[in-house]
C-alpha cells in the first residue's frame, strides 16, 4: 500500500485512492496527488511548473521556486508562503519563522494509536511517518499518514518534538494540510444551533479564506467539525468530493483558502485562536487526528465509505453490528419529579408497551428538584430513593428490564457541596464573575484531582453491575476558560487540556465497563463528533424532537455519520421545541432510521396510545438488528418533500421512509428510484405481498404514497390527508 522511489517519491494507494508526494529538490514535502487510484503513482507527473513569477519572493534565494505556489504537505509561515499555514508559533529566537525540510521516514506496519487523544483503529495497515525538522530551532515533526487496505479513509496526525535546550511555542499545530489544485470547486459544509443541527449548506470556493470553527470548548453545533470540497455539479451520484473530518471534541478549525493563484488549501486540526501550547526542551505535542475521504462517485459514495469507517474503526468495538434496545426514558413523563414508586410504575408501563430498557433521566440525585442546583452531587436523593440506585436498579431488570441512567457529569451548580467545598474547581479567571448556562458552571477537567472525583462518583454507582445504559449529558459551552491548576503563561492550554482530562475519564469509564452502552448527549448534536464516538457507542442526535424538524438533521448528520450511532425517540405532541402537532406514527417514522429508538412521553399520552405504541416498539425491536451495519441512502431531499432508503447488512430486508410535510391540491405523482439493490431479483412489499423486480425499482422507481386530499380510489396507495404525512416501505427480498 505505501511505496516510495529512490528520489523520495512517497505514494499511498489501495482501490479507493492514491495519495503522492516527494521530496523537492529544496527538501519541502511538494504535494502531488490525492485522487482516484493510479496504476503507477510513483510515475505521477509534477505540476508545479518552475517559472519567473513577477514579485515573487523566491525561497531561500533559488531561481523559478516560491512558496507561494507549492503544494505543500505541512506548510509554515516566513520563507515566501503567505497563505495560512499549518505550523505557526514563536521559536527560540523570539520570532515566528520556521521553515520545515524532510529529514527522514520509515514504514510501520498496522496503525499507532494516539497515547492521549481518541484514535481510530488499526488492522490490514501501514502507516508512513515522515519526519521533517527545522535544524536551526532544533523543532522536528513527525507527519503521520495511515492507509488502510479496505477503507477509503486516510488518517493523518502530527507530532512536534522539541529537540532543543530552548522553549518553543505553539500557535498553529494543526493535523493535516491538503493542498487542492486549481478547479471550479464548492464547499460543503454543516451549520446549525441548539435543536437545528447538522444543515447542509454549499457554496462556491471564494477567494480569501472560508473558516469553520468552534471556539466554544466543544465540536459544537454552529459548525460540526466536517467538510466536503467537492467539484461543481457534484450530486449524490456524481462527481468529485474531497471530505475531511477530525477526531476531536474541542475547539477545532477547518479552513479552506483559494489563494492567488487558484489553488485550494484545507487545514484541519485544533483552532489557533485562544491556543498556545509551551513546548519545553525535551517534550512532545500530539495533533488529533484528521480523517480523509476521496470519492469520484459523488456524495452516496463518500457516506458510504465514512459511514464503513466510523462504524468499524471508531466506535466501540464491543457495539458493532449489536442491535440497539428499545427504551422508555422518564424525562418527558415525570422531569425533575422522579422517585423510586414512580420510576418502578413507569417500568410497568415499559413493560406493557413493551420495550427493552427503562432510562432514569435527570433528577434522581441528591437535592435536585430543579435545573438550579446539585449538578456535582451525584449520590441518590435519600428522601425520594431511600434504597439508592443500586437498589432500584435490581428491581427494575427483576421485571425484565434493562436499567439505563443519565449524567451530567462535566458541570455543576452553584447552588451544590461540591462547589460549596470546591468553588476553585471551575473554570474561572481571576476577577470576573463566571457566566451561568443553564445555572451551570464548568468543571475545570484539565485538573487530575477533578477527573479522579467524577471517576469515583460515577463509579460507585455504574460498580452495583445493574446498569446497562448511561446517557451522558453536556449542556454548556465553555465561558472564562481559566484554570487555577496552571501558571499564567499556560492558561491558554485550558481548552485542549480540558479534552485530554475528559478523554481520559471516558477512557477509564469504558475500560473498566465495556458491556455498558455508553450514549454521548451535548444538548443534542453539541459535541457529536468522532472523538466523542470512539468513546460512546451512539449520540442523541438532537433535542428537536419534532419529526418535521428532525428531517434536515438526520439528512446533514448522514453525511458523515451512520446511523449505528444515533438515537431517537417518540416525544410528545404538541411539540416542546416548535409547538407542531404530528401524529405517533410520522413522530416514530423520523426517528425509524435510527439504530436507537424508543419513547418519552408522559403516562397519559401512553395510555391514549397504547396500541400503536406497543405496534412500533413491536417493530423497532424486530427490525433492530437490521438498523446496525446496513446502508443508508438519502433518495429525494426538497423543501417539501424527503425520502430516505435503508438496506440491511444482509442486503434481504429495504426500509423506504417518505415524508410529506406540506400537503396541497393536485400534487403530481411520485416515484423515488431505489439504489444498492440486487437487479435480478425481486423483492416483496410486506404489507400486501405485491412483489416488484429489482431492475424495475431502481429504473423505473417505486410509485409513492399520494396525499389524500378528497375522495379517495381503493386503487391508490394514499398517506395520511394533511400536513406532516408519512409512509415507511418494508421490502424483503424473494
Amino acid at each position: 500500500m505505501i511505496t516510495v522511489s529512490k528520489d523520495k517519491t512517497f505514494a499511498l494507494t489501495n482501490a479507493h485512492f492514491s495519495y503522492v508526494f516527494r521530496v523537492s529538490p529544496e527538501g519541502i514535502l511538494e504535494h502531488l496527488h490525492y485522487g482516484g487510484p493510479l496504476r503507477d503513482p510513483l510515475d505521477v507527473a509534477v505540476h508545479h511548473l518552475r517559472t519567473q513569477r513577477e514579485v515573487a519572493s523566491n525561497f531561500q534565494g533559488g531561481p523559478y521556486f516560491s512558496l507561494a505556489d507549492t503544494p505543500q504537505e505541512f506548510p509554515s509561515f516566513g520563507t515566501s508562503d503567505y497563505r495560512f499555514p499549518a505550523l505557526h508559533g514563536r521559536n527560540s529566537d523570539g520570532n515566528t519563522v520556521f521553515s520545515l525540510h524532510y529529514k527522514n521516514y520509515r514504514i510501520v506496519k498496522d496503525k499507532p494509536r494516539l497515547k492521549k487523544l481518541p484514535s481510530a483503529r488499526g488492522g490490514d495497515s501501514e502507516t508512513l511517518i515522515v519526519t521533517l525538522e527545522d535544524p536551526l530551532h532544533k523543532l522536528d515533526v513527525e507527519l503521520y499518514y495511515t492507509i488502510y487496505q479496505d477503507y477509503g479513509v486516510l488518517v493523518r496526525s502530527a507530532k512536534f518534538k522539541n529537540k532543543g535546550e530552548k522553549e518553543l511555542q505553539l500557535q498553529h499545530a494543526f493535523s493535516s494540510a491538503l493542498d487542492l489544485p486549481p478547479h471550479d470547486y464548492e464547499i460543503l459544509h454543516l451549520h446549525g444551533t441548539w435543536s437545528r443541527e447538522f444543515n447542509e449548506e454549499r457554496i462556491d470556493v471564494p477567494k480569501g479564506r472560508f473558516v469553520v470553527d468552534s471556539a466554544r470548548g466543544t465540536s459544537s453545533a454552529a459548525h460540526n467539525p466536517f467538510i466536503a470540497i467537492v467539484e461543481k455539479g457534484t450530486t449524490e451520484d456524481y462527481g468529485a468530493v474531497h471530505a475531511t473530518t477530525l477526531m476531536y471534541s474541542g475547539n477545532f478549525s477547518l479552513s479552506v483558502e483559494k489563494g492567488e493563484f487558484e489553488a485550494v488549501r484545507l487545514l484541519a486540526g485544533i483552532n489557533p485562536f485562544n491556543f498556545h501550547w509551551r513546548l519545553k526542551p525535551g517534550k512532545k505535542f500530539c495533533t488529533p487526528e484528521a480523517l480523509h475521504v476521496y470519492s469520484d462517485k459523488g456524495l452516496r459514495s463518500m457516506s458510504h465509505i465514512w459511514h464503513e469507517f466510523v462504524r468499524d474503526k471508531i466506535s466501540p468495538e464491543r457495539f458493532r453490528h449489536k442491535p440497539r434496545p428499545t427504551y422508555l426514558n422518564t424525562w418527558e413523563a415525570a422531569y425533575f419529579d422522579v422517585d423510586e414508586d414512580k420510576v418502578l410504575h413507569l417500568a410497568d408501563k415499559a413493560k406493557e408497551i413493551g420495550v427493552d430498557m427503562l432510562v432514569l433521566d435527570d433528577g434522581w440525585f441528591e437535592g435536585r428538584r430543579d435545573d438550579t442546583s446539585s449538578l456535582g452531587d451525584w449520590t441518590a436523593d435519600e428522601e425520594r430513593f431511600p434504597n439508592g440506585i443500586p437498589a432500584l436498579a435490581a428491581k427494575v431488570k427483576a421485571k425484565g428490564l434493562k436499567f439505563g441512567i443519565w449524567f451530567e457529569p462535566e458541570m455543576v451548580n452553584p447552588k451544590s457541596k461540591l462547589f460549596e467545598q470546591h468553588p476553585d474547581w471551575i473554570l474561572h479567571v481571576p476577577g470576573r464573575k463566571p457566566s451561568l448556562g443553564r445555572n451551570q458552571l464548568t468543571l475545570d477537567l484539565s485538573r487530575p484531582e477533578i477527573i479522579d472525583y467524577l471517576y469515583g462518583q460515577i463509579d460507585d454507582i455504574l460498580s452495583c453491575g445493574d446498569i446497562d445504559y448511561v446517557k451522558w449529558d453536556m449542556n454548556r459551552n465553555m465561558t472564562e476558560v481559566g484554570s487555577a491548576g496552571l501558571p499564567k503563561n499556560r492558561q491558554r492550554e485550558v481548552s485542549h487540556r480540558y479534552m485530554l482530562g475528559l478523554y481520559d475519564l471516558l477512557r477509564r469509564l469504558v475500560k473498566k465497563y465495556p458491556d455498558i452502552l455508553f450514549e454521548n448527549c451535548a444538548s443534542g448534536g453539541n459535541r457529536f463528533d468522532l472523538g466523542m464516538l470512539s468513546y460512546m457507542a451512539q449520540n442523541w442526535t438532537s433535542d428537536m424532537c419534532d419529526p418535521i424538524g428532525r428531517l434536515d438533521i438526520i439528512n446533514g448528520c448522514s453525511y458523515l455519520f451512520p446511523l449505528d450511532v444515533t438515537a431517537a425517540y417518540i416525544g410528545p405532541s404538541p411539540n416542546h421545541q416548535n409547538g407542531r402537532v404530528s401524529s405517533v406514527e410520522t413522530r416514530f417514522n423520523a426517528g425509524a432510521f435510527c439504530a436507537a429508538r424508543g419513547i418519552s412521553l408522559n403516562e397519559d399520552d401512553i395510555d391514549a396510545h397504547k396500541d400503536q405504541l406497543q405496534s412500533l416498539m413491536a417493530f423497532a425491536k424486530d427490525s433492530a438488528g437490521d438498523f446496525v451495519g446496513g446502508r443508508f441512502d438519502r433518495l429525494i431531499k426538497s423543501k417539501n418533500e424527503v425520502c430516505w432508503q435503508y438496506t440491511s447488512r444482509d442486503e434481504r430486508t429495504v426500509y423506504l421512509a417518505y415524508f410529506h410535510i406540506f400537503a396541497a391540491p393536485n400534487l403530481p405523482f411520485r416515484r423515488a428510484r431505489m439504489v444498492g439493490l440486487e437487479a435480478d431479483a425481486d423483492y416483496m412489499l410486506v404489507e400486501d405481498g405485491s412483489r416488484y423486480a429489482g431492475d424495475a425499482l431502481i429504473q423505473n422507481g417505486m410509485p409513492l404514497p399520494y396525499v389524500a386530499t378528497g375522495q379517495v380510489n381503493d386503487k391508490v396507495r394514499y398517506m395520511a390527508k394533511g400536513d406532516f404525512s408519512s409512509y415507511l416501505f418494508v421490502f424483503k427480498r424473494a
